[in-house]
């Protein structure tokens, strides 16, 4: 059995503009698992409001750090 150790990772996630809270930190993580598949156990560290969405006017860029387990090994 191999050992899967935690990895910082930084990025981007679109988010409701209309939330906040732990609802933001919800949305945020479950981004960045569709968008990281491989990723396991998704805990975001930080989040910063970044410019809002051409494609998505009730939806906000955000510059996430977040920490999760790659059971694969990607980086």
């Amino acid at each position: 059995m191999s050992s899967v150790s935690w990895t910082r990772h930084d990025g981007r996630a679109l988010a409701d503009i209309s939330l906040d809270g732990e609802a933001l930190h919800a949305e945020l993580e479950d981004y960045i698992r569709v968008d990281n598949p491989h990723l396991t156990d998704v805990r975001l560290e930080r989040a910063t409001a970044s410019e809002s969405s051409d494609a998505e006017p009730q939806k906000r860029w955000y510059e996430v750090t977040y920490l999760a387990e790659d059971p694969e090994g990607n980086r």
